[in-house]
Order: structure tokens, then sequence, then C-alpha cells
């Protein structure tokens, strides 16, 4: 792919006409800033956050397509992986030459396994595939390589690897390389636990708390989905400086909570969740916690 006069810039590149039909059809499309966090497709410009569990905050093609055109602050366009499709998101870092387009050995042979549609990434370092897995159950990430069954929207370029290609079905393909690329750990542990497992809805321990929630960030590489929230001890930080806090769920349902300032340093996940649940059962914060600026 020769990539001489295309630079990635702040804004990314946008081929529409090599975008597969198939994928203009449904109304799953946003739009992102610079740091590809991801927007409501608004054409005035507007930026309000989307994310890519809202169907809320998507819409169709034209108007994502319209936005990015008529708005210069609009870095891009992109497509959420819906679960309910599918469609399965390969993502591959730091696999291509910028200065020549050439993509890295190990790359190249997994794409040519899938044989399906790819993009290169607004990077120009990366390539984004789209591919049909509807067995697929799970999202699987390490470094270098990211792949996901939903939950995720992937920036669109439309620059392609060679001419475009329609999106195929190659979900047995796919689960040969994922049994590569992730092979199963053995536990060490000689017993294994088979009673029943707890499993805490974030999103809805968020609502039921009345947390103010700024948007869906991507700032947690092994995150499944993080979240940009007001600190519940807010009013103990410099200046009340409510950013830098931050609330997610990994990819093995463990969730987290990470606080920026130095008088969050000691406090995490069990800290936060003692929080919300006081105010849903008690309607108060926990004794000697300071609520904050809550919705």
């Amino acid at each position: 792919m020769e990539l001489e006069g295309i630079s990635r810039g702040d804004r990314f590149p946008h081929y529409k006409c090599n975008i597969p039909e198939e994928l203009k059809t449904e109304e799953r499309w946003v739009t992102c800033d610079e740091y590809k966090v991801p927007l409501v497709a608004i054409p005035t410009g507007t930026c309000f956050a989307a994310s890519s569990t809202d169907p809320d905050t998507w819409r169709d093609y034209a108007t994502a397509l319209r936005t990015w055109e008529e708005n210069e602050h609009i870095a891009g366009v992109g497509r959420v992986i819906g679960e309910d499709e599918d469609y399965v998101g390969v993502d591959f870092d730091d696999c291509i030459d910028p200065a020549t387009g050439e993509v890295l050995p190990w790359a190249e042979r997994i794409l040519e396994r899938l044989g399906t549609y790819c993009e290169i990434s607004p990077s120009l370092t990366g390539v984004k595939v789209w591919v049909k897995a509807p067995e697929l159950a799970r999202s699987y990430k390490k470094p270098g390589i990211e792949i996901y069954c939903g939950r995720r929207y992937f920036t669109s370029t439309g620059l392609t690897l060679g001419e475009p290609v329609p999106i195929r079905d190659a979900g047995a393909e796919l689960a040969a390389i994922i049994g590569e690329e992730f092979p199963a750990v053995g536990r060490r542990s000689s017993t294994t636990y088979d009673g029943p497992k707890k499993v805490i809805d974030l999103e809805a321990l968020l609502e039921r708390a009345g947390l103010t929630v700024f948007g869906e960030v991507h700032q947690e590489r092994s995150a499944e989905i993080t979240y940009s929230v007001c600190c519940p001890w807010v009013l103990e930080h410099t200046d009340a400086d409510d950013s830098g806090t931050r609330t997610g769920r990994y990819e093995n349902g463990a969730l987290f909570f990470r606080c920026e300032h130095s008088h969050c340093a000691h406090r995490n996940w069990r800290d936060f969740r003692h929080f919300l649940e006081s105010l849903i059962h008690l309607g108060r914060s926990p004794r000697g916690g300071a609520r904050g600026r809550l919705r």
C-alpha cells in the first residue's frame, strides 16, 4: 500500500467509496476526536460523548459522514461492533511501516488466513479487520493484537490494503488463530470451583448510586470498558478537581477503580463499591466518607 501523500494529522482519512455497504446500513455510526474518544454524530459540530454500549448515541452513516465533512474539529468517523451481530473486529497495532506501507510478516500471515475486509488505522501503523464469526462469544486482547466481538467501535478510514474485498465469514479461521495467539493457561490449583459466580453489573451500580459518569474512555489498555467518573471523594482533591478518576471492567469480568489524586492513592475497587452500595441501600455515603459531586 502506497502511503505517500497521506499524513497522520489531527483529522483521520476517510475514503467512503471503500467502506463496505453492509456496514453502512445500520445506525451504528459515531464520530471521534483526535484522541479517538467517540462522539455523537451531530452535523452542527456539537460534541457529546458517545458510547459503544448505548445505541441512543449512535447514528446512521450519512449523518456521521456529514458531521466529519462539515466540522474541522471532528477527527474521524467510526462504526460500533454490536453484540447482537455477527461482526468481529480484529485490531493489529504497530504492524505497518508507514514509509513503505509494508505489513510485518506476522500480521501478513494472519491477514492472508482471514482473507477479509481490512483497513489501515488512523495512526497509519496498524490494521483494523472486519470479519464475520458468529460463534465467537468473548473478546481477546494482548499487546499487538486485539479481537472484539462487541462493545467496541472501530475508527473507519477506508484506507484499504490493496483493492477492498468483502467482509468474509471466517469463524473457523479466526478460532484457529485465537487458539494459537491466546493459548489456554492451565490453573495451578488442584481444586476447581464450580459453584455460583456473582456478577456485578457495573453500569447498573453506577446508575443506581447516581454517580456522575462523564463518558467512556480508552485509557485502560487491558480493560473491556472504562468510564471517566466523578470521584466520590472529589471534595478532598486539590481545588476539587474532578478529572483523573476511572472505573471499568476487565475482559475476565473483574472490576477496578483508580483515582490519580494523591488523596485517593490508597483507595481501590472495594472502597468504591462500598461507597456506591451505601448510597443505594442506606441513601447516604458511608460513615466518614465525602459524597462529593453526585447527580
